[in-house]
């Protein structure tokens, strides 16, 4: 199964939904960055020298460091983790959200202009098309950073593929019940 997106900038993500409440996820990696987000907010958002990865290091294949730069907002991939490389197909570290093309880019500019309105954590899920013609699936959770407590500056995101690769195993699972099913005749 190639689980690279499929090259067609005109194909929409499917599945998409979005909320503020962390329920709509089922991820425990993004529960667990929830969480540690929530401990460093202190009831505001957090300064990204408040935010450490190496606190939340078995995260950090899942993460995406954003800035934010003003006037209008853009935002750049500061760093992508390995995990997050393996299913897009590419390293897309120090480039903008805005001149990338893919599934589902729309959807998260969207996502990220309300983190950077609402100045809170917001939470959800998307489908893609992928090249073997299977939908790819992640759940993300997108949170805010400031440094002066004011003005998102930075954002820390998280896509956990879990959802997808659980659906990999059971689709290789029911291919070799159904070979061993045409051996057996």
């Amino acid at each position: 199964m190639d689980l690279r997106p499929l090259d067609d900038s005109t194909t929409t993500t499917q599945e998409s939904a979005y909320s503020f409440d962390p329920s709509i996820v089922q991820s425990q990696r993004i529960h667990r960055l929830n969480a540690y987000w929530r401990d460093k907010a202190h009831g505001g958002m957090p300064a990204r020298a408040e935010f450490d990865p190496v606190d939340v290091r078995e995260l950090l294949p899942n993460l995406m460091m954003l800035d934010v730069l003003m006037d209008p907002p853009r935002l750049r991939y500061r760093l992508v983790g390995t995990r997050v490389v393996q299913y897009t197909g590419f390293d897309f570290t120090g480039r903008y959200l805005d001149e990338l093309i893919f599934q589902g880019r729309d959807f998260m500019e969207e996502c990220y202009q309300l983190v950077l309105r609402e100045k809170r954590p917001i939470f959800g899920h998307y489908a893609w098309l992928v090249r073997s013609r299977h939908f790819g699936r992640c759940e993300f959770g997108l949170f805010p950073l400031s440094d002066d407590g004011k003005r998102v500056d930075r954002c820390v995101s998280i896509e956990d593929y879990e959802r997808m690769e659980r659906d990999i195993l059971a689709f290789g699972h029911q291919k070799t019940i159904g070979r061993q099913a045409r051996q057996a005749r």
